[in-house]
């Protein structure tokens, strides 16, 4: 505690230092600066007997809440049976599936599709500690869940900005209550981290693994190397994967030709982008985009 004189009465500033640790505060800080979030799309829906959803995969993170009723939810073949207030979150490619449970007839719920911007390392929607969670003040939180996917309605872009804030809190919640750790594999290597910056910078621009590699100070096979070794991908997977995540986010909030898209994510023909995004999303672009709009 901090005592200071004040000229209003016996007044104490607290810092509140054992409110939080070390290690909580160190996910904090990680979550809100490195954690490049893209909302695709919130939805809300009402269910009734005799819907079912089977196991599936998906190319995106899924984020299941509960709003009414009974839903039996699965992660990697691990069941729980779920009520208002809780939720399931997926991470891409993660096998699930969900439907109302024995004995109810209705339930409602909110979806959140989101993708994660950094595609090396580890998926912070795989940090939890369980997929199945609790929300903290379900009230409060699905009233801006409300309010969010009414705002899809007049503009997406602020409606996915809104959303992007709220998965963000929820995840600090999260690791606040020990639930949740942030383990991101970053590159440790200087050399790596250029080269990661360039991709980042110039993907939309015709760049390859020699340009890559000019920019990184290294020759391609040393990069290729040390490029594998802090990520786990090689530099032209990594180049790959930002321009199809990048597609997949103008898909989502724009009505672009296919054909623009292309040009605008650093795809040499609108073919090339169908043929590389179907086999990474198992959809074709427009499904994709499809998908993710419907209303």
């Amino acid at each position: 505690m901090t005592t200071t004189a004040s000229p209003y009465g016996d007044e104490r500033k607290l810092r509140l230092e054992h409110v939080m640790s070390d290690e909580t505060a160190g996910t904090l800080q990680a979550l809100l600066a490195d954690f490049d979030l893209t909302v695709l799309g919130v939805t809300f829906w009402n269910c009734f007997r005799p819907w079912q959803v089977p196991v599936r995969r998906i190319s995106d993170n899924f984020l299941f809440f509960v709003t009414s009723g009974e839903e039996l939810c699965s992660v990697d073949g691990v069941e729980r049976v779920l009520r208002r207030g809780e939720c399931m979150i997926v991470p891409e490619f993660s096998a699930h599936s969900f439907g109302l449970a024995p004995g109810c007839d209705a339930a409602s719920h909110f979806i959140i599709h989101a993708l994660y911007g950094s595609v090396t390392g580890v998926n912070p929607f795989a940090g939890f500690v369980s997929p199945f969670l609790k929300v903290d003040f379900p009230e409060a939180f699905f009233a801006e869940l409300t309010s969010i996917t009414a705002m899809r309605n007049f503009n997406r872009d602020t409606a996915a900005r809104r959303a992007q804030y709220l998965v963000k809190c929820f995840f600090c919640r999260q690791a606040e209550a020990g639930h949740y750790r942030f383990s991101g594999r970053r590159a440790t290597d200087g050399r790596v981290a250029a080269a990661i910056r360039f991709i980042n910078a110039n993907f939309p621009g015709g760049i390859g693994v020699p340009d890559i590699a000019a920019a990184a100070g290294l020759g391609e096979v040393r990069l290729r190397q040390l490029f594998r070794r802090d990520t786990g991908m090689t530099p032209a997977a990594y180049l790959l994967r930002t321009r199809l995540v990048n597609a997949a986010r103008l898909l989502a909030r724009y009505d672009l030709p296919l054909a623009q898209v292309a040009a605008e994510t650093g795809f040499s023909s609108e073919s090339y982008l169908c043929t590389a995004f179907r086999r990474c999303f198992e959809r074709t672009p427009e499904e994709y985009r499809r998908f993710i709009r419907r209303p």
